[in-house]
């Protein structure tokens, strides 16, 4: 009788599994940290992996991506280093110490064990660890009682000094509690107070800032943290203008940064244009909502970025109408080109664009409906 194959599949290990059975199995005093430990108390999954290694943590980073065999990157001055594998980020540090050298800037970084690297971290919810090491597994450290915020659903500050030392912190303060419905314990909400007040924000570079921007808006709360924001007076937007942030993430991360200072932030061409488009929203939306014709609708759109068009309807369902006549019209093919213009002697050839598109508005009001009508037009054009 012939034997049955065995087909069932080997289940594949977790990329966390693969983390803890690696440290389980080494020699490094190695412990989970800060969000995963936060989150599976929660019970959320989490896609961060976070471990904090008593010693080398870069070398000990090397030696568990030749396991997961990922996209490794290092960062030798704070002794970091992260594995992006499978859509997990797996982020190995060497545990440290952080003394500031002002306020609002990068730290210096000296080594240390782990309970003095908890004694460094933002929020107690964070400053929790639990060993994998062999040693000692499953042993959790929670010197601040971070635990039990978690059960009584509070963001708690670490040190009065925090907010200080790390501005970007106010903005984790109002993601964390939006994000697991905690609320800010008394004493960090008035801490955080003191350090917008004091004007901390503004020390803080413009990468930095556009950074946690970002991230406000990759969270699915980032509403909510925006009334945070203008409630604790960290925006300067008044709540009535709420009524003009368009109700998807990317356009209302537009949108924001367009109620920023102007040069503050390291913005690329493109997002200038975006940015632009959306402080001048109001202006363009009633120059749409007066606009009567197809050349006037396509004039007042066709220099606005697309991401601003995209959210006019949203913020105004009215002109949704005239938004989709726009979107028909970039697909009008124009009777004539640069071409025509130089056949019938027009200079400087600097106006050519300027003649096209006066040509074309009268185009898309039929007042010329055939190339034969545009060139007729062009002829006695070029006489004048």
């Amino acid at each position: 009788m012939a034997r049955s194959k065995y087909s069932a599949k080997k289940k594949k290990k977790s990329v966390s599994r693969k983390v803890i059975d690696f440290f389980a199995g080494s020699e490094h005093r190695a412990y989970l940290v800060g969000g995963y430990v936060r989150d599976s108390t929660l019970g959320r999954e989490s896609i961060d992996i976070d471990v904090v290694v008593e010693g080398d943590g870069i070398s000990a980073a090397r030696k568990l991506n030749a396991v997961l065999k990922g996209k490794i990157v290092s960062h030798p001055d704070f002794g970091t280093a992260s594995i992006d594998i499978d859509g997990y980020r797996v982020d190995i540090a060497s545990a440290r110490t952080e003394k500031y050298p002002s306020p609002a800037h990068l730290p210096h970084v000296y080594p240390s064990t782990i309970v003095e690297d908890l004694n460094r971290r933002d929020f107690t919810i964070n400053a929790i660890a639990m060993s994998i090491s062999r040693t000692n597994f499953g042993e959790i450290f929670d010197p601040f009682d971070g635990l039990s915020d978690i059960k009584h659903k509070l963001v708690r500050v670490l040190h009065r000094g925090s907010f200080i030392d790390d501005p970007t912190r106010i903005f984790r303060a109002l993601r964390y509690k939006n994000r697991f419905q905690f609320k800010l314990e008394d004493e960090t909400e008035r801490l955080m107070r003191e350090a917008v007040k004091a004007g901390m924000i503004m020390k803080l570079s413009g990468p930095r800032i556009l950074n946690e921007v970002a991230l406000v808006f990759a969270e699915e709360t980032y509403a909510e943290i925006v009334s945070d924001l203008i409630h604790y007076g960290i925006l300067t937007l008044k709540r009535r203008d709420l009524r003009l942030m368009p109700s998807t993430s990317e356009l209302a991360f537009y949108f924001l940064l367009s109620k920023l200072p102007r040069n503050m932030l390291p913005l690329t061409r493109e997002m200038k244009k975006v940015v632009d488009g959306f402080r001048k929203i109001e202006d363009t939306m009633d120059k749409l909502h007066r606009s009567g014709t197809k050349s006037k609708i396509y004039n007042a759109l066709s220099p606005v970025a697309e991401e601003v068009i995209e959210a006019m309807p949203i913020v105004n369902p009215q002109l949704s109408d005239k938004t989709k006549i726009f979107h028909n019209l970039r697909h009008v093919k124009p009777f004539i080109t640069g071409k025509d213009l130089k056949k019938y002697g027009f200079k400087p050839e600097n106006m050519y664009s300027k003649i096209l598109h006066s040509v074309f508005l009268l185009q898309l009001d039929k007042k010329l409906k055939s190339r034969r009508d545009a060139l007729a037009y062009l002829k006695n054009l070029s006489k004048n």
